[in-house]
């Protein structure tokens, strides 16, 4: 059976869970109750990987090599342009899709989140079956959804 290893919640343990040829979405938030909203939505659709903060963001994102990654831009230890930067600039993830979350953007923070490298930036409160087009979207021409 192939399996793949996940973040559960705000721990810093790995779990096995079963990789069913699903895409493979990364969720990074410190916020729990949008993880759990983007987990019970999204998880239908896709292999979920989630990270409570910017660093577990990034191990997961260099080590998993999700199809996409959405990140909150106010994430601790590494905000989410930071890890938008540092995906782009590994060569096994700079081609990988990043989604921008922030609650409160000011024109700068868009530019500076497409600066990083993120292909959507999307205002929160959000509406997560919005963000699962927009998901959908971006993976559909690549053939991994």
């Amino acid at each position: 059976m192939l399996a793949r290893r996940e973040f559960s919640g705000d721990r810093s343990s790995l779990k096995l869970v079963p990789d069913k040829g699903m895409a493979t979405v990364l969720i990074g938030d410190a916020d729990e109750e949008v993880l759990s909203v983007l987990s019970f939505v999204l998880g239908e659709e896709f292999e979920l990987l989630r990270a409570s903060d910017g660093e577990q963001a990034l191990r997961l994102a260099l080590i998993e090599r999700p199809d996409l990654v959405v990140l909150d831009v106010h994430m601790p230890k590494l905000d989410g342009y930071r890890v938008t930067t540092q995906i782009r600039r590994n060569s096994a993830t700079a081609n990988t899709p990043v989604i921008l979350l922030d609650s409160q953007p000011e024109r700068i923070d868009v530019l500076r989140g497409f600066a990083a490298g993120a292909i959507d930036y999307v205002t929160k409160p959000l509406d997560p079956f919005k963000l699962l087009e927009r998901i959908q979207e971006t993976l559909e021409p690549s053939g991994a959804v």
